[in-house]
């Protein structure tokens, strides 16, 4: 697994912490072999044009590389508080794609396609 060097918000969960690494607009980079230890459980970076979404499963990384301005479908964001992170909110966009529908006779119904990371909520809400 490799991830360019950029400037990222986010966090990176590694099977020997209790709690992830936090990176707020921070320079990083990383290449790690799928057999490696530690190894990162999961993680979320964006650096405000792509979104990276890590997980670890079965001794394999998958890594699912989002870039925002090629998205399409609608669009509804979402805010979700972290429980190890000092309460920091995380953005995420929901993407809801139309798909015909069996139940609704063949009829185009939105449906939930991806959740991507957008970041860090900096606003006091």
């Amino acid at each position: 697994m490799k991830i360019e060097k950029s400037k990222y918000q986010g966090y990176l969960w590694y099977s020997d912490k209790k709690e992830p690494q936090v990176l707020n607009n921070e320079v990083f980079e990383l290449e790690i072999a799928d057999n490696a230890n530690p190894f990162v459980i999961e993680g979320q970076l964006f650096d405000g044009q792509k979104s990276i979404s890590i997980k670890y499963v079965d001794g394999k990384y998958i890594v699912n590389t989002y870039d925002l301005d090629a998205l399409d479908g609608v669009m509804q964001e979402q805010k979700f508080y972290s429980h190890k992170m000092d309460g920091k909110q995380l953005k995420f966009r929901q993407i809801w794609k139309e798909q015909p529908d069996e139940l609704c006779e063949g009829m185009q119904v939105l449906q939930p396609a991806e959740l991507i990371f957008v970041g860090f909520n900096n606003e006091e809400d």
